[in-house]
């Protein structure tokens, strides 16, 4: 059975648009520009986090994201060969890290 050229317009048209929702729950949201907060604008099992991994280090910044419902804080800590980026959710759980390392060439 062959459908006719609006009908077949419209199938395609719902199985692109299918395709696209499907796509877009594989894919995490790209972050943009989150808020820049103080310490003591973080929840208790954050800033808890942050003190256990700053071991001395200042807290240079500290970014607030917040996508698909869930809220993750970007902490910098220290600087030059002591400086460590973390990714914490809202229960205080370091989701990913990053140190940084100059060379001494």
């Amino acid at each position: 059975m062959l459908i006719p050229n609006g009908r077949y317009a419209i199938a395609s048209l719902i199985l692109a648009c299918l395709l696209a929702i499907t796509g877009c729950k594989q894919r995490p949201i790209e972050k943009t520009g989150g808020q820049t907060i103080e310490l003591s604008q973080v929840p208790a099992p954050v800033k808890a986090t942050i003190d256990q991994q700053a071991q001395g280090r200042p807290v240079n910044e500290i970014e607030k994201h917040t996508a698909r419902g869930t809220t993750q804080y970007d902490v910098t800590l220290g600087s030059g060969d002591q400086k460590q980026e973390l990714i914490l959710d809202e229960t205080g759980k370091v989701v990913a890290t990053k140190e940084d390392e100059e060379d001494d060439d």
